[in-house]
C-alpha cells in the first residue's frame, strides 16, 4: 500500500513540473517575439514613424497661412465744452501663400526620399537582428546536443568504473586502471560543467534580443541540421546590389544628396509670395470694408559666396557617398566570399566528422572487447571513449556552423 502511494506522490510530482516547465519555442516563435519586443528595434520604429511626419510637414508648405485679427476700443473725452464717447471694433482676416522659394518642390521630394531611407534603414536593423536570433537559436540547439552527449559519457564513464572496480577486486585489473576511468569521468564532468554555462550564457542573450527578461527559462524546439539551398556566389553578388537593405539606403541616400546639390542651385533664384487681407471696421463714424492683394519677389543678390560654398560642400558629399558605396560593396562581396567559403568548408568538415565518428565508435566496440578479454589496455578504452566524444562534439558544430552560416548570408542577401 505504501508503494503505491509513494508512486503516485513521484507521479503527480513529475506531471506538476512537467505542467510547469515553459513551452518550447520554435525560430518562428522567437523571431516574432524578437520583432514585436526587441528595445532597439522598436526605436528604429519610433524613428522611422517621426520621419513619416517630418513628410507630412514639408507638404505643409504648399498650403496657405491663414490668420485673424479682432479688436475693439473706447475712448472718452470730456472737457469744459463737449463730452465725446466713441466706440468701434475691427475684424481682419490675412491669407498669405508661398508660391515659390528655393528648394520648395526638390525639398518634398527630398523629404520623401529620406523617408524611403528611414524605411530601408529599418528593414537592415529587422534582417540583422532575425540573423542573429538565428545564431543564438541554432547555437543553442548545438549547445543542448553537445550537454546531451557530455552526459551520455558520463553515464558510459560510470557504469565502466562499475566494471573496472569488479575487476579490480577479483585481481584482473590493476588500481591504476580504475584511478584513470574516474579521472577521465573527472574530465567530462568538467566539460559539461563548462558547457551549462555557456547554455545559459546562449539563452540570455536571446532572451535579451527578444526584449524578455534574460533570466526567464528558455526551450528551444530542435530543429532539421540539415544544410539549405542557396545560389552560386555570382548570382549571390547580384543579390548583393538588388536586394541588400543597407545597400539600397546607401542608394537612395545618393539620390537624396543629388537633391540637396539641386537646392543648393536653386537658392540663387527669387522668393515669391501673395496675400490677401480683408478688413472691417465698425464705429460712431460708421463702417469701413477694405480689400488689399499683394505679390512681392525677393532675390539674395549677394551673401558673401555662402551659397557658393555651401554648394560645393554639397558636392563634396555627394562624392563621398558615392565612394562610401563602392566601399560597401567591395566590403559585402569580401564578406560574402569568406561565408561561402566557410560554407564549404563546414560541408566537408561534416562530411568527415561523419566518417570519423562511425570509425571511432567501431573502433571503441573493438577495444572495448578486447579490455573485457583481457588482451585491451584501459588506456587504449579511455582513448577510444575520447575519439567518439570528440567526433560527435565536432560533427554537431559543424552542422549547426553550417546552419549559422546560411543565415547570415541570406541577411547579406536581403532574404
Amino acid at each position: 500500500m505504501k508503494v503505491g502511494k509513494i508512486k503516485w506522490i513521484f507521479v503527480c510530482v513529475w506531471v506538476a513540473g512537467w505542467i510547469q516547465a515553459a513551452p518550447l519555442m520554435t525560430l518562428s516563435e522567437c523571431r516574432e517575439q524578437a520583432l514585436k519586443a526587441n528595445g532597439d528595434l522598436l526605436q528604429k520604429r519610433l524613428e522611422t514613424e517621426k520621419t513619416g511626419l517630418t513628410v507630412k510637414q514639408s507638404y505643409s508648405n504648399l498650403y496657405p497661412s491663414v490668420y485673424g485679427h479682432v479688436s475693439a476700443s473706447y475712448s472718452h473725452t470730456d472737457n469744459s465744452i463737449v463730452t465725446t464717447d466713441n466706440s468701434g471694433y475691427t475684424l481682419s482676416g490675412t491669407v498669405s501663400q508661398n508660391v515659390f522659394y528655393p528648394g520648395l518642390f526638390s525639398g518634398l521630394k527630398a523629404a520623401k526620399f529620406s523617408e524611403e531611407v528611414a524605411g530601408l534603414n529599418l528593414q537592415d536593423a529587422i534582417s540583422l537582428l532575425e540573423a542573429s536570433v538565428i545564431q543564438y537559436y541554432y547555437s543553442i540547439l548545438a549547445s543542448d546536443e553537445l550537454i546531451a552527449v557530455y552526459k551520455e559519457n558520463i553515464r558510459f564513464a560510470e557504469e565502466n568504473i562499475k566494471r573496472v572496480q569488479s575487476m579490480v577486486e577479483l585481481g584482473a585489473r590493476t588500481e591504476s586502471d580504475l584511478l584513470k576511468v574516474r579521472v577521465q569521468k573527472g574530465q567530462f564532468q568538467s566539460q559539461l560543467l563548462s558547457e551549462e554555462q555557456r547554455n545559459r550564457s546562449l539563452k540570455r542573450e536571446l532572451n535579451l534580443l527578444m526584449g524578455q527578461d534574460p533570466a526567464e527559462e528558455l526551450r528551444l524546439q530542435p530543429m532539421n541540421s540539415e544544410p539549405s539551398s542557396l545560389p552560386d556566389i555570382q548570382e549571390a553578388r547580384r543579390m548583393i546590389k538588388k536586394y541588400n537593405f543597407s545597400l539600397l539606403a546607401l542608394k537612395k541616400q545618393i539620390e537624396l544628396q543629388k537633391l540637396n546639390v539641386k537646392i543648393k542651385k536653386e537658392s540663387y533664384l527669387p522668393t515669391i509670395s501673395g496675400d490677401y487681407t480683408y478688413s472691417y471696421r465698425d464705429d460712431d463714424g460708421g463702417a469701413v470694408k477694405s480689400n488689399s492683394l499683394g505679390l512681392s519677389a525677393n532675390i539674395s543678390l549677394f551673401e558673401g559666396f555662402r551659397r557658393s560654398t555651401e554648394k560645393q560642400k554639397a558636392e563634396i558629399d555627394l562624392k563621398s557617398l558615392q565612394i562610401r558605396y563602392d566601399d560597401a560593396v567591395d566590403d559585402l562581396f569580401a564578406r560574402l566570399d569568406e561565408l561561402y567559403q566557410s560554407l564549404k568548408t563546414y560541408h566537408e568538415l561534416t562530411e568527415i566528422h561523419e566518417v570519423s565518428l562511425e570509425s571511432a565508435k567501431r573502433d571503441y566496440q573493438l577495444v572495448t572487447q578486447q579490455v573485457e578479454l583481457g588482451s585491451g589496455t584501459i588506456l587504449d578504452q579511455l582513448n577510444a571513449q575520447l575519439s567518439v566524444l570528440a567526433s560527435e562534439s565536432q560533427l554537431v558544430e559543424a552542422r549547426y556552423n553550417t546552419k549559422i552560416t546560411e543565415a547570415h548570408i541570406n541577411q547579406l542577401l536581403g532574404k
